[in-house]
Parts: structure tokens; sequence; C-alpha cells
């Protein structure tokens, strides 16, 4: 219950309590008296019943400022100090608590200040400690990365529901889109592949569980290596080589590693892919090639330089939810995205001009896997507008139009739950222009402004860069559609511990407690 709430409850009931007892006391006497007493008082009325009723309101308005003084200098400063002690232990230790109210409370305030100093030198000494001794694993993961972005062909792991832990570059060219070219923006989303996508988005969901039976039953019968290989066709025309090998298990219901009981079982799978060449293409190569000892068909394969590989082998053990209401806020896969518009008035013709977006996948943000694009909005753009934003209409001059963006987009947020700053806005955007892009969307939603109504409702400014701030968050690309994208990523993140510290644990908690926040009932 919100502090000015209970304010007006308590002086509701101080009110009824005081002219109650009041009412109570002169029935009280008007009954014990005789009936001539009574004719005599109803003659005196005007001169008595004033004084009780004025006494009263004095008596109301005293108490009341006491009350009013008690709210203001202790119990307001005392629930905003417990927001930001709550504050420090579990999302910013940065974060100080204001030395707000009187005098026994600023006093307060200091003493949690001097813990929150020493609690902050101890966790970073641990985090020294914890990061020191975790160097040579830190070593270990950066040759590995370095390995796979110097393979020649495209890598992919998944766990046995299809989701992908793990990709490197040339995979993701390997199977990004045809009509990639149209968008100019700095963006990787517009891939077919990505971490904590489906793989079935790209490779039918049968041909891929008949490759694991098979898979399990040559493992089954002793092959200590089993491998599967099979030809994909693209959309585009294009044909790739993909082989499949497991991914083993070392733990099963009995004993901590399988090895005893001699049983490996299959928890992820391997693809390698690369291109298919056609036959033609093959004594095409062989003909322009003077390099006689090496294979025509490998020379057809592109030798990229090195780049990034994007990984997260923890969710090799996530577990598929089929009711994503009930998945841990942790767990959940999560696209944050903020547009830039020409005005703020969609349903009026304001048309969205950049989107930006960043996927979140096991509590982490992947910077490689980002939309930020331009859009034509086939309008002017307000001087009003775009003195917040900087974009001009020469900027989106023959960029995409929202309608070519939004399938990348969708495509992008598959199987993810969206998140945005005031949510109500962007999505009413999205919304508008679903029939014309022929997608809709249907992922959850979940707005940081209402869910920080639901942390801190004693604050008093919800916006983004007050959000970020007690958070001890830079938003260096504020008022672009990116940057508040990954600013929204990041409260997110920072918001979850405390969101569980009330209790909302699931994707499901969060959505009906939102509900009840003062903003949820914004339109746009």
């Amino acid at each position: 219950m919100r502090p000015s709430l209970k304010y007006w409850i308590f002086l509701l009931g101080m009110a009824c309590a005081i002219f109650g007892d009041i009412l109570a006391s002169v029935l009280g006497s008007w009954l014990n008296l005789a009936q001539h007493e009574q004719l005599l008082l109803l003659g005196l009325r005007e001169k008595i019943i004033p004084f009780p009723i004025i006494g009263g309101f004095v008596l109301f308005l005293v108490l009341g400022g006491m009350v009013s003084l008690l709210f203001r200098y202790y119990i307001i400063p005392i629930m905003k100090i417990a927001e930001s002690t709550q504050l420090i232990t579990l999302a910013n230790p940065n974060h100080r608590v204001p030395e707000i109210g009187a005098q026994e409370v600023a006093h307060l305030a200091r003493i949690i200040n001097s813990s929150a100093d020493a609690y902050q030198k101890l966790q970073q000494e641990v985090e020294d400690a914890i990061y020191n001794s975790r160097a040579d694993l830190l070593e270990e993961r950066n040759r590995f990365a370095v390995l796979m972005s110097e393979l020649p062909i495209g890598v992919l792991a998944c766990n046995l529901h299809g989701q992908i832990l793990l990709y490197n570059k040339q995979a993701q060219a390997l199977f990004q889109r045809s009509d990639n070219g149209r968008f100019t923006g700095r963006s990787t989303g517009n891939g077919l592949i990505g971490l904590g996508r489906s793989l079935f988005g790209v490779i039918p969901r049968t041909l891929i569980t008949e490759s694991i039976e098979r898979l399990q039953l040559a493992v089954d019968a002793g092959e200590s290596a089993p491998n599967m290989r099979f030809p994909l066709d693209l959309e585009d025309g294009r044909l790739l080589s993909i082989s499949m090998a497991p991914v083993f298990s070392f733990h099963c219901e009995q004993h901590d590693e399988c090895v005893e009981c001699n049983r490996r079982r299959i928890s992820g799978f391997v693809l390698t892919v690369s291109n298919k060449p056609s036959e033609s293409d093959i004594k095409k190569a062989d003909k322009q090639s003077g390099e006689e000892n090496q294979p025509a068909r490998d020379r057809l394969i592109s030798s990229a330089a090195p780049r990034p590989v994007f990984y997260e082998f923890d969710l090799f053990n996530h577990r598929e939810s089929h009711e994503l209401g009930k998945e841990s806020l942790r767990l959940l896969t999560y696209v944050a995205f903020d547009t830039e518009t020409t005005g703020l008035e969609p349903s009026r013709g304001d048309e969205i001009i950049q989107l930006g977006a960043v996927r979140i996948v096991n509590g982490k943000i992947i910077s490689g896997e980002i939309i930020d694009q331009l859009i034509d909005p086939k309008r002017s753009i307000p001087e009003a507008s775009t003195a917040i934003h900087g974009i001009t209409r020469g900027m989106v001059a023959n960029q995409p139009t929202i309608e070519q963006l939004l399938p990348h987009f969708h495509s992008f947020a598959d199987g993810a739950v969206l998140v945005a700053h005031n949510a109500a806005f962007d999505m009413r955007c999205l919304q508008i222009k679903e029939s014309q892009a022929a997608v809709k969307f249907d992922n959850p939603v979940l707005d940081t402004l209402l869910l920080s109504t639901l942390i801190h409702p004693h604050q008093e400014s919800h916006s983004l860069d007050e959000i970020a701030a007690r958070l001890s968050l830079t938003n260096i690309g504020r008022h672009t559609a990116l940057g508040d994208a990954i600013v929204t990523a990041e409260v997110l993140l920072k918001m979850i511990p405390l969101l569980e510290a009330k209790g909302i644990i699931t994707l499901n908690d969060a959505i009906l407690a939102s509900k009840r926040s003062p903003y949820a009932r914004i339109n746009y």
C-alpha cells in the first residue's frame, strides 16, 4: 500500500474516532436525562452544540498535524531507507542511503552507509579472489574461442531441446537471411540463429530428432564416436552439408558419473556446417586452381578471418518449459528493445524511425546479437522530435520501412519475453503495424517502468534515467534506440533479485504484480 494512501486512511480513521466519540458521548448523556432536562437542553442547543464540534475539529487538526509530521519525518523516510538498503544488498553495492527525515532517522542512514562501505569492501575482496581463482579457466575459454573462430566451417552446439548454446561467425554467415542486404544498421539480428534461439526454426525438428535417435542406437551398439551426415536445402536455394555428433552427459540417477555403470546418455549435439557445392562448381574450381595438393571441394569453402564465438554452456542444463509463465525470471530469454518515433501519438500517425534491440540469455546480455536500424517513416520528422533523438529526415531516407523490418524483429524475438521501458508505448507502435508486416507479437511483455514501481513504490521518479542512476548504470546512448534498449536490459537484470525479495519469482508473478502498478492504466 502506498504511503499516501496509508496517510489518508489513518486521518479518516482518526476523524471517525474523534467525532464518533463526541457523538456517542452526547447521545449517551441525552438518553440519561429526564424529559424536562431534555427539553431544557433543547432550548440551549445553539449555545452548547458548537463547542464540542469546534473542540473536535481543533483536536483533529492538532492530531492530524502531528500525524503529518510523523509521516514526513519518520515513516516515509524509513520506507525510503528500507528500499535503499535492499538496493545496496541485492543490486547496487555503490548505492548509499539518503540522509533524510528526522535527526534520529538520518543518524540511522549514516550507520547503514557505514555498514555499506564495509560490505562493499568485503565484496570487492571476495570478487577479486574469485577472479584470480578463475584466471586459468578464463584463459582456457579464450583459447577455446580463438580455436573455434579459426575453423573454416560453421559450428553450432545445442541441447536436446534444440536451444542453440554455441555458434561461431562462420555458422552465422551460412545461416544469414538472403535479404539481409537491405538493412544498413549495425545489426546482427537478421540471421536465423542466436544464443537461446531454437534450431528448429532453421532445421526441421523431425530431422534432428530422427538423427538423435540414430546416434543413440549407435552409442548403445558400442560405437565410440558416432556421426550423422545430411544435406539441408535453404529457402534461398543454397545447399548446406551438415555433420552431427553427440555430446554426452556423465551423470545418471544411480551414480555421480555414468562411467561407473558404462552408460552414455546424449545431452546435446554439435553440428558442423559448410556450403555444399554442386559438381559443376567443383569441376570449375579444379580447372581454375593451380594448387594440386588441395581438394577442390575444400577450396570452395571460404576460410574466414578470426571472428568472435558466442557461447553459453549453462544452457546444456536448461529444461524446456511448456508453461513459460511458471519459469523463473532468472532462466528466461529476453529481448530488450526500444523505438524512436516521429512523436508520441502512434494512434494518430506517428511512426517508428529507429528500432534497437538486444538479447538476454541465461542472465547475460549478448552484445553480439543486436538490432540497430534506422527506418524510413515515409513522412516528415518534426523538429521537436529531432531535438530529442537527433534523427533527421535525411538520415532515414532510403532506409528500410517498418513493414520490411518487423518480420526480422519478430524472428529475432521468437520465444523470448519482450522488455521495454514504458512498454505500452513501444508495443502500441508495433501493434499498429502488425497487419501491414503480416506478423503478430504475442510474446509476453515486461515493463521496467511498472517493475520499478513495485520495487521502489516510495521513490518519486521512475524514469529510465532515474532508475539507471539508482542502480549505478550509465546510459551512454540515451535517446538512441539501441542505447536505451541496452540500459533497459541492464536495469532488468539488476531488478530480478529485488523482485525475488518481494516474492516475485516467475514470469506470471511479474505480470500479475505489474497490473497493480498505478502506471498500468496508461494507454496510447
